[in-house]
C-alpha cells in the first residue's frame, strides 16, 4: 500500500527561522536578532536590554555607541 505524506499547512516560509535566546520568542525569516552578551535576542528584547542600560547607567551605553562624553564642571 503506498501512503502519500501528509500535507503540512505550514509552509517553510512560515515557520519560525529562530528563538529568541531570552523570551524564546519565534523570529522568522527577515526579522532582525541583536548578539548582545553572548546571547542573539529578538528585536523587543533587545529595546528592552538597551532601556535596562539607558536607565541605569547611560554612560556605558553610549561608550557602546562610541559617542564622546565630557564632565562638566
Amino acid at each position: 500500500m503506498y501512503l502519500t505524506p501528509m500535507f503540512d499547512p505550514m509552509d517553510a516560509q512560515d515557520r519560525p527561522a529562530a528563538a529568541c535566546g531570552k523570551c524564546r520568542g519565534e523570529v522568522y525569516a527577515g526579522e532582525t536578532q541583536y548578539l548582545y552578551e553572548g546571547c542573539w535576542l529578538c528585536s523587543d528584547c533587545f529595546k528592552a536590554e538597551i532601556e535596562k542600560l539607558l536607565r541605569q547607567d547611560p554612560r556605558t551605553l553610549a561608550l557602546a555607541l562610541d559617542l564622546e562624553m565630557r564632565r562638566c564642571g
